[in-house]
């Protein structure tokens, strides 16, 4: 299930891990306390739709769990 992408920062937030907007460009960079990044091509700005292939990959990246993460959705 795809999801908006101002959902999920609001829930990474929970993680400690924060957004950094894009330069240029439109690929917004994750971040956590440990440096790990994880970027997210967001052409639409916070309305767009994340695909579950990109949530599955970030909750690889920071080690979440993924039914977890979901809920917070």
């Amino acid at each position: 299930m795809p999801a908006r992408f101002r959902d999920i920062r609001r829930a990474l937030l929970d993680y400690g891990i924060t957004a950094e907007p894009p330069s240029s460009g439109s690929h917004w960079k994750l971040r956590d306390a440990t440096g790990k990044a994880y970027t997210l091509p967001c052409h639409n700005g916070d309305r767009t739709e994340i695909s579950d292939v990109y949530l599955r990959a970030l909750c690889r990246a920071f080690g979440l769990d993924w039914h977890e993460f979901m809920r917070k959705l």
